[in-house]
């Protein structure tokens, strides 16, 4: 470990306990701003608040349909499970709730017996902003706040990096770019589209949420995802926030990335699924 990457761990100054844990999670929270930015592309997203956690439907190819923060605020009930699985089995798509390990036991003895099963882990990782200052990107590579004119070349960008992991819904990552305190940003390499990524500041909760982030196969490393994590980083800290979020799948890319730029590991949290059988098409049963 090098001296700046010590310092930067010695940084976070915050023990993650139950407060922290619900700071963090808001990372993933659907606010109602980002609600009415969804709602342009697909009118029938909505979200509600059920045992302090936030249930998200973006329509049902949206890849995040879930419930993150339930439990992390006091015991969660039979009825709460009840509302939460009507909240998606009315809408067509599978129950998937975020546990995250600070949450209140009741959760995970409430989803046992009704056949949950555990889908994937998730990274979630931290970064103090206190030292993020602006680093030039690599030569050859421009990073621009993505506009008026630029957001369906990014949404593209975008649904073309992820595209190795399934099919997308049209103008997906277009509705994050219309939120208020967006960190959306467009990567170029000499001149041509090359990568983008996306953020929210959660002013709130003093954080900046960081996701979204891809590069076409033709421009992997070669620098883009490190100048576009330095971008939002320095865009972050600039605005007030204390800490960078980030979730990632364990062992991942993105998580060595994200680990080379300061982040931590704050906890391992588990995504559960609950499906029913009237709903087809696998994939959106899997609320993926």
């Amino acid at each position: 470990m090098t001296t700046s990457q010590s310092a930067s761990a010695n940084g976070l100054r915050d023990f993650v306990d139950l407060n922290l844990a619900r700071r963090l999670e808001m990372a993933e929270t659907m606010t109602p701003e980002h609600v009415r930015a969804l709602q342009r592309f697909a009118p029938d997203a909505t979200a509600e608040v059920i045992a302090g956690g936030t249930a998200v439907f973006g329509g049902r190819a949206y890849p995040a349909n879930h419930i993150v923060g339930i439990g992390l605020y006091g015991p969660v009930g039979s009825a709460e499970i009840d509302r939460v699985e009507e909240f998606y089995r009315s809408r067509g798509v599978a129950c998937e709730i975020v546990v995250s390990p600070l949450a209140d036991r009741s959760l995970l003895e409430m989803l046992a017996p009704r056949g949950y099963r555990i889908t994937e882990f998730n990274s979630v990782l931290i970064r103090p902003l206190q030292d993020a200052g602006p680093i030039e990107p690599t030569v050859g590579i421009t990073i621009e706040r993505v506009n008026e004119n630029t957001v369906q070349i990014w949404d593209r960008v975008l649904a073309k990096g992820f595209a190795e992991f399934g099919p997308l819904p049209d103008n997906l990552f277009a509705a994050f770019a219309a939120v208020p305190d967006g960190l959306c940003f467009l990567a170029c390499v000499d001149g041509q589209p090359a990568g983008g990524a996306a953020g929210a500041i959660m002013r709130e909760a003093g954080i900046a949420a960081l996701f979204g982030s891809a590069t076409l196969p033709e421009f992997r490393r070669r620098g883009v995802q490190t100048s576009l994590i330095n971008r939002r980083l320095w865009e972050a800290g600039n605005a007030g926030c204390e800490y960078a979020v980030v979730s990632t799948m364990p062992g991942s890319g993105s998580q060595r990335n994200m680990e080379r730029r300061g982040f931590r590991l704050a906890y391992t949290k588990l995504v559960m699924v609950r499906t029913w059988p009237e709903l087809k098409a696998p994939g959106a049963a899997d609320g993926h």
